[in-house]
């Protein structure tokens, strides 16, 4: 707190013992340590009642519940985005003029090149859908929240039927 060496404390006393003498130095100091302690207390009660009066407990709880909605609605927006992806590339797959659900092997072998495409860009959407998933949560100040929310788990799907 203060730069003072232990020389210039011990040079303190010694001005102190002769100013005040030997007899009263005792009772001295302890009242002086009495006055900083009282001065101490004072000080955390008015620090304790402005922070009181300032609500900062509330700001911070406010300013983290922001944060933690700031990020949901990040994660949602991009699970949206990847949803919509995949919504046009399934699209794009079942209206080709090659689509026939009840078509021939013979068919089936022309258009297996554009289904392998289709099954590419569907597992790329479905890793994009699981990626956004995981980071619609990510707790940075609160660990009671990372525990009792229970991790997503989305299961891989293989193959497209």
């Amino acid at each position: 707190m203060f730069n003072i060496h232990s020389t210039e404390i011990l040079l303190i006393l010694v001005i102190a013992l002769v100013v005040i003498g030997p007899e009263r130095l005792p009772a001295a100091v302890k009242t002086a340590s009495l006055w900083v302690g009282r001065f101490r207390r004072s000080f955390y009660k008015v620090k304790a009642e402005i922070e009181r009066e300032l609500n900062t407990d509330e700001i911070r709880r406010q300013l983290h519940n922001e944060s933690v909605m700031a990020q949901i609605d990040d994660a949602k927006t991009r699970v949206e985005t990847i949803a919509q992806e995949t919504e046009t590339s399934v699209n794009k797959l079942v209206s080709t003029e090659n689509f026939d659900p009840g078509a021939s092997k013979a068919t089936e072998e022309n258009t297996l090149g554009e289904e392998q495409i289709a099954k590419e860009n569907t597992t790329e959407s479905i890793d994009q859908g699981r990626e956004a998933a995981k980071t619609i949560y990510t707790p940075t100040k609160n660990p009671k929240l990372n525990q009792t929310t229970p991790p997503i788990e989305i299961e891989k799907d293989n193959g497209v039927s």
